[in-house]
């Protein structure tokens, strides 16, 4: 009988402690711990914090009853779930089993506390020993560290990662020994920004309801995979829609059903092709905009996104939407000559409008429209 794996923490005791910066706290000094990294960190309180002092709170004071989240409104209005002490516990141990770690190892904390990602990191420290270090998550990750540091575990989204790359690829090897990405699309050009990385990097695949990751890929390396493959006991399947079904054998609620289009490949890897409800069908040819916007990234100069408009003969268009103070017919000759280089003639945009401010939910993602 293969041996049972222990951990730093039983499901009963998970919330009991907390270590921050190396200095580990109970309960009895909730406040204090809080206020290490608020009121005497850090001049002015700003949201970030705010959250941060929450999800602290609500973990010492009720996590033993579980913790409350909220979904990222990118299919709809944000909802409230709670989620259970148990499917807490259980995810940050998958998060260890499958990164290896262990009580004591330094991890950083740099993503904000509002949504399930922030708020697992702080899980992860209360219920693996983790030795927990916070940072602002605005700005440049590298401008709020010691050249000193060195993590073992570090989530980011893409931006962050990429920004840090440019500022100081050696610093980024040096200090990271594990870079996790989610909360967005990674581009094209900053996997090819992480190729020769010795800092491995990994993009996850997850969501407030399977309490973060459940399958991720490795961005970089010899043998980098272009499909996402499950972790621990998660298994998938389809549905009639061709949308991906996700079994979680070791959280309360053992399946859910997502939006997410795939090419399943067997019951534990499938690559991501785009969302259910964000599919263009155009002249008979589906087209994916996410899979447009990873060409895109990084080479056309503002933010934008890709969707569908109606064509009398194709049915449906590719509508391109770009964010920017620029009057449409000053920036469409450059953005246009990069779309026709980088994308195929059937997937080029039939119309392009300009907008001062594209709207986004409280979490960053983009609202499409059209």
């Amino acid at each position: 009988m293969a041996k049972r794996k222990t951990y730093a923490t039983t499901m009963e005791t998970a919330f009991k402690q907390l270590t921050l910066d190396g200095v580990t706290m109970d309960a009895f000094h909730a406040f204090k711990a809080v206020d290490r990294f608020t009121k005497r960190r850090f001049a002015k309180k700003h949201a970030w914090q705010q959250s941060l002092y929450d999800t602290v709170f609500n973990l010492w004071i009720s996590g033993q009853k579980g913790m409350n989240a909220r979904t990222s409104g990118t299919t709809g209005p944000p909802k409230h779930i709670r989620i259970p002490r148990r499917d807490l516990v259980n995810s940050a141990r998958l998060t260890a089993d499958t990164f290896h770690l262990e009580a004591g190892d330094r991890v950083l904390h740099c993503l904000p506390s509002d949504f399930i990602a922030g708020k697992m990191m702080i899980v992860r420290a209360f219920a693996l020993g983790l030795d927990l270090h916070i940072q602002d998550p605005r700005g440049s990750v590298l401008d709020n560290l010691r050249t000193t540091d060195r993590f073992k575990f570090t989530p980011m989204v893409p931006v962050q990662l990429h920004r840090a790359i440019q500022e100081d690829r050696t610093r980024v090897e040096r200090q990271f020994e594990t870079i996790l990405l989610g909360g967005g699309p990674v581009s094209e050009a900053l996997i090819e920004d992480l190729q020769g990385l010795s800092t491995h990097v990994f993009q996850s695949y997850g969501s407030t309801e399977t309490v973060t990751h459940v399958a991720m890929r490795l961005l970089n390396g010899l043998e980098a995979p272009d499909e996402f493959r499950a972790l621990g006991n998660v298994h998938f399947a389809r549905d009639p829609r061709g949308c991906l079904v996700i079994h979680t054998p070791h959280l309360s609620v053992k399946q859910h059903v997502t939006n997410d289009l795939v090419d399943l490949l067997d019951d534990v890897s499938f690559r991501w092709l785009g969302r259910w409800d964000c599919v263009i069908l155009s002249g008979g040819k589906k087209i994916f905009p996410e899979q447009l916007e990873a060409k895109t990234a990084g080479h056309v100069a503002y933010p934008h996104y890709f969707s569908s408009v109606p064509d009398p003969v194709l049915g449906q268009a590719v509508m391109l939407t770009l964010e920017t103070d620029k009057p449409e017919a000053d920036v469409l000759p450059e953005v246009m000559e990069v779309i026709m280089e980088m994308l195929h003639p059937h997937e080029w945009p039939r119309r392009v409008i300009a907008l001062r401010k594209i709207e986004r939910t409280s979490s960053g993602k983009v609202v499409r429209s059209g």
